[in-house]
């Protein structure tokens, strides 16, 4: 149903288009800004998945470089542990006492 030409010339008509105009362009600028967030939080969350993955790396290298050290140091104790009976000390594991007479 259209309205009549005198009608598009009212200032009513005019009033109601100039503020529905104002709205449309509000919303298009609040649209385009939210989609300029977005994009923002995208490049940051890219930025720090990057430096954790990084930090990922430098942290399993550290715990290679940490287990080897450990396996050597048990493989270093395991190779020095005196014969079954005696400890480092020369004690009797059981009594504590060692054998020159204590």
């Amino acid at each position: 149903m259209k309205k009549p030409s005198a009608e598009k010339d009212s200032d009513e008509y005019r009033q109601r288009r100039e503020r529905n105009n104002l709205a449309v362009k509000k919303s298009r600028m609040r649209s385009k800004q939210k989609a300029q967030d977005t994009q923002q939080r995208v490049n940051e969350l890219k930025e720090e998945n990057e430096r954790l993955e990084a930090k990922i790396k430098l942290l399993s290298k550290e715990l290679s470089v940490l287990k080897d050290l450990f396996l050597e140091h048990a493989h270093n104790l395991a190779d020095n542990v005196p014969p079954s009976g005696t400890g480092a000390d020369g004690a009797s594991p059981a009594t504590g006492v060692n054998g020159h007479g204590q």
